[in-house]
């Protein structure tokens, strides 16, 4: 009889508790315990009744949760791929095979026998990302040992809210520096809910592969053993508890200043509520500035985010003076741009030379515009002569060339909104007042208005911090957000209205994509609409995290072309994609 020596997974009785308190720590091994005491019998010519897993394969086969092949085989010993045991996990949990007409991984077509179960739990199962940027599963690579603890982990739904403990794993498991970043906080909650025990060696192998009765062994633990009610095959015992969310596209209307978004009125109560999975792009391993491939790169401080229309971040780092780029064609993270002597520039009036030296310049906001695929730069230049600073907008798309400048500069830049590919409308907040400019691009920009003469347009921050503001424009209206208020300024005649007013309410962040704005708050993303209406877009209990990170904060926001949401998590030091 095989000794089973490479079983990692097992599950204990913890009598319906969810926490770790109340359930000791498993003990090296064992996994060898809470074997069935009685099974079905199964014919395979190479699995006598002797086998140390037999009772459990017995089980399963029975429960039609895994097969044997057509030649009388079940060949044990095989090494079980993650296409595979995505199968198996699908058949044990019950979850549906999902048969879609798209792949969410470039290495798995529609038509490959394994799409309909990868795609049902690819919110349980990781993907990876390729240094070219694309998304793979690795369908026929084998499954391994951290990649299933945490499949199961998310599979039990344990409560990855909190930060889990690795002091405890770190003195369980001599290899505990092999077992991926991503991975530690499930192998933490694994152990501490009795999931995993290792090895008497004290190894936890988490890069180990496992084969196909290892695998049977760790599903039928995983359903039969464990803390919550779910049995092989997805019965359930109670119905889960489903938190209520408002759903994307559900509405309400404010119909005074008070009136507060995260409290929709009539709110839909789901009987299931609207996952979204969540990856990391850049970053999440630690805060610093080094550039190359993702899995070595790391992020300091990101001031400014925008996207271009080839998926490609651009990200600012203003006291470094540092324009960094995640290239998503390769996979890697580059220096765009540097505060050098190419930000150098006269600005000729007459007879009069006005020198901008970049050893005064600080940048504050980058633009992207899609009509003319331009990469911009919102910047306030020091100049000693006028014992004052002005704006400058830089193109850096290419080289570095002066885009639009201004004769009063503020704190901090609103917002940038381009009408078309030759002219810029932008928002400045200054000293408890908030101006907007609107010119060519390559000129002067004038003053179209400012807080001093309409008040319903004022954007600025008393309390001294960068306001939440945005804008989008089409040919002859600019809307602008910021301050919890929404503005509809009509350019020509020119016209200020305040569409809706939150009363002050804070937001963390805020964007504008495709006609409407979406502000944050934590991990929750708000739709709001032109004419005021606010809906829950995204709901942050509704994430899935792929890479163990979990977002607290969506401190920078945009949009990638697919309609994924790209955002920066200071926290986590990361760029990340809300998969939508």
């Amino acid at each position: 009889m095989k000794k089973m020596t490479t079983l990692l997974i097992t599950f204990v009785l913890l009598f319906g508790t969810v926490g770790a308190a109340s359930a000791a720590l498993p003990e090296y091994g064992e996994e060898w315990q809470n074997a069935p005491a009685n099974s079905p019998t199964v014919s395979f010519t190479d699995l006598p009744p002797t086998h140390w897993a037999y009772k459990y394969i017995a089980e399963m086969v029975n429960r039609k949760v895994i097969d044997g092949y057509p030649d009388k085989k079940f060949r044990p010993d095989n090494t079980i791929t993650r296409a595979e045991f995505a199968k198996i996990m699908l058949t044990a949990s019950g979850i549906q095979a999902k048969k879609v007409n798209y792949s969410s991984f470039s290495d798995i077509p529609v038509t490959n026998w394994a799409s309909p179960f990868v795609e049902a739990v690819k919110d349980y199962m990781s993907g990876y990302r390729t240094a070219s940027g694309e998304y793979i599963f690795n369908p026929a690579s084998p499954a391994l040992r951290e990649d299933i603890t945490v499949a199961l982990v998310k599979l039990k739904g344990y409560d990855m809210s909190r930060l889990p403990d690795h002091s405890t794993i770190q003195a369980m498991f001599k290899d505990y520096d092999g077992i991926s970043e991503s991975a530690k906080d499930y192998v933490a909650i694994a152990v501490e809910n009795g999931l995993v025990s290792g090895f008497p060696d004290e190894t936890f192998r988490p890069q180990a592969t496992v084969t196909r009765a290892e695998a049977t062994v760790m599903l039928w633990r995983a359903f039969q053993f464990g803390n919550d009610n779910k049995t092989i095959g997805g019965e359930q015992t109670t119905t889960p508890s489903v938190p209520p969310v408002t759903q994307p596209g559900q509405t309400t209307n404010p119909t005074s200043p008070t009136t507060n978004p995260s409290t929709p009125s009539n709110p839909q109560q789901p009987s299931q509520a609207v996952k979204f999975s969540v990856d990391t792009l850049v970053g999440g391993n630690g805060q610093g500035d080094v550039d190359g491939p993702v899995r070595m790169a790391k992020i300091n401080v990101v001031d400014s985010m925008v996207v271009d229309k080839n998926n490609n971040v651009f990200f600012l780092d203003s006291q470094k003076k540092k324009i960094r780029k995640f290239n998503s064609s390769n996979g890697t993270v580059e220096t765009y741009k540097t505060i050098n002597h190419e930000f150098n520039w006269d600005l000729k009036n007459g007879s009069q030379v006005t020198h901008f030296d970049y050893t005064n310049l600080t940048p504050m906001k980058l633009a992207y515009n899609y009509a003319n695929d331009k990469l911009y730069l919102a910047s306030n230049v020091y100049l000693p002569s006028k014992y004052g600073t002005d704006a400058v907008i830089y193109d850096i798309s290419t080289g570095i060339n002066m885009a639009a400048y201004g004769q009063k500069s503020g704190r901090y830049y609103d917002f940038i909104a381009f009408p078309d590919n030759n002219s810029v409308i932008y928002g400045i907040t200054g000293a408890h007042e908030s101006s907007i400019f609107q010119g060519q691009l390559s000129a002067q920009a004038d003053l179209l208005a400012s807080s001093s003469t309409y008040n319903d347009i004022d954007v600025s921050d008393y309390y001294g911090y960068a306001p939440v503001a945005t804008a989008f424009a089409t040919d002859n209206k600019v809307f602008v957000f910021g301050r919890s208020k929404l503005y509809s300024v009509q350019l020509f005649p020119l016209k200020v209205d305040k569409v809706v007013d939150y009363d002050n309410t804070q937001y963390d962040s805020v964007t504008a994509h495709e006609g409407k704005f979406y502000l944050t708050s934590g991990a929750t993303i708000y739709e709001l609409s032109t004419d005021g209406n606010m809906s829950t877009f995204v709901d942050g209990n509704d994430l899935i995290y792929n890479d163990g990170l979990p977002i607290k904060r969506i401190d920078l926001i945009s949009f990638d072309n697919n309609g994924n949401v790209i955002l920066y998590d200071k926290e986590s030091n990361a760029i990340r994609r809300i998969n939508l």
